[in-house]
């Protein structure tokens, strides 16, 4: 993949977890989970995939429990 298509994948998926999760993270996560998903964003935006993915990882983590 070149870096037009890294830049593609990023901005996708930066703005599948903003506007997916933006509604369970308004109504049962608060800040930690607000926190997480801001992380992920900004790190998928900057092109950074360590910040994304774990940042991705613990918000959904983060929503396991929530749910248990």
């Amino acid at each position: 993949m070149d870096g037009v298509g890294y830049m593609v994948f990023f901005q996708l998926l930066g703005v599948c977890i903003e506007f997916a999760m933006s509604q369970l993270v308004r109504s049962r996560l608060g800040l930690a989970g607000m926190v997480l998903l801001t992380l992920a964003v900004v790190g998928a935006r900057a092109g950074h995939p360590r910040t994304a993915w774990w940042s991705a990882g613990l918000f959904f983590l983060l929503t396991l429990q929530v749910q248990a």
